[in-house]
């Protein structure tokens, strides 16, 4: 089970999210905060796995907590939920703490994967922020992995099918693409992680699960 806060000063936000959320079994939203200072007194008793946080906040914004979390309660494990899509916001909160950035009108597929990938140690961000991400890995926030290109959920769902076993034709069928996309992108993923062959793309995959969000 997954525990979940949820930090945000509008209510039909933080309804519309309890309600997504819902469709998964092993996710429990815990609490709501509707400004920084509740999350730290609610991050006190309740110790949540997980807290989706507003940047935009009142009495201590997103940032404001967000240094508190990382320095009290580093355990718990931040998604920023914003509208906020510049890139020295993005970075800021990533040098605070956050290990996923997403954008408040992301789909459900997106808002669970990210919170699995986080779960589990990894990073996660909305499509079109990889670059932003790979800058901050790159730079030395993230011990071990200084050199390594950061992939899209795409490349990260087809990691995880050829981990399976699956050809690209299989892997094409299940993901509704051409065969061709596919095989395009296995060879950017080679690319990324400087690797030149399926088996050693499955011998790092698996020996670096945490980093990659996979199971």
């Amino acid at each position: 089970m997954i525990k979940l806060l949820i930090a945000d000063d509008h209510n039909v936000l933080i309804n519309g999210l309890k309600l997504i959320l819902a469709v998964r079994k092993d996710f429990k939203v815990i609490a709501i905060a509707n400004n920084g200072a509740e999350v730290i007194d609610l991050v006190k008793n309740e110790r949540p796995d997980v807290i989706l946080l507003d940047i935009n906040m009142p009495v201590l914004n997103g940032y404001q907590t967000l240094e508190i979390i990382r320095s009290d309660y580093p355990e718990i494990k931040v998604i920023i939920l914003s509208m906020l899509n510049d890139k020295r916001n993005v970075l800021n909160m990533l040098e605070a703490g956050a290990k996923g950035f997403l954008f408040k009108d992301t789909d459900d597929k997106n808002l669970f994967k990210a919170i699995d990938y986080v779960y589990q140690g990894a990073y996660y961000v909305s499509d079109g922020l990889e670059d932003i991400l790979e800058e901050f890995l790159c730079d030395n926030k993230y011990p071990g992995k200084k050199n390594k290109h950061i992939l899209s959920s795409r490349e990260l769902e087809i990691v995880s099918l050829i981990v399976e076993g699956n050809t690209n034709a299989e892997i094409a069928d299940l993901l509704f693409l051409s065969t061709r996309t596919v095989d395009t992108h296995r060879k950017n993923i080679f690319y990324k992680l400087n690797l030149n062959n399926t088996a050693l793309l499955v011998k790092y995959a698996l020996e670096n699960k945490a980093f990659l969000g996979l199971q």
